[in-house]
């Protein structure tokens, strides 16, 4: 399994902002595409979006939005908290001319905002790893050093 070597390589627990990381399986390439942060390996693609609680919107009423959005075709619903993060994930069928298996849509919401990825894999024993990123996602603020 190779990496990219035109771009950066990231691994274990990794910042994606001040206030969120995530645990990585093994070493992805880094990019940002379209304005999201990309995370990929050969066999997987993780789209991850990073968004502020500008209306100070509760956690239960932003995942009520996303519930709402979400596609009637959705499977494997999963809903938990721990550590004060709401998570949530679901799988959809999206058709596509590749062999990629149905993606996980994944959430972790906190207090001051909350993450949105979606994450591709080609082969179904992937799964667990989509899985296990996805609830990965942990707010812990950078603590000045003093």
């Amino acid at each position: 399994m190779s990496l990219h070597p035109g771009f950066p390589v990231v691994e274990g627990r990794y910042r994606l902002t001040k206030v969120w990381t995530i645990l990585l399986p093994g070493r992805f390439n880094r990019r940002l595409e379209e304005g999201s942060l990309v995370l990929w390996r050969p066999g997987m693609t993780i789209w991850l979006d990073i968004w502020n609680n500008d209306g100070q919107e509760t956690k239960a009423d932003r995942l009520a939005v996303i519930e709402t959005g979400r596609s009637a075709d959705a499977t494997s619903i999963r809903r938990s908290e721990r550590g004060g993060i709401l998570y949530y994930a679901y799988r959809l069928d999206e058709q596509s001319a590749d062999d990629r298996k149905p993606v996980l849509y994944g959430f972790a919401f906190a207090d001051r905002g909350h993450v949105q990825m979606a994450v591709y894999f080609d082969a179904e024993n992937d799964l667990a790893a989509a899985e296990a990123i996805c609830f990965s996602l942990n707010h812990d603020p950078v603590r000045p050093t003093d």
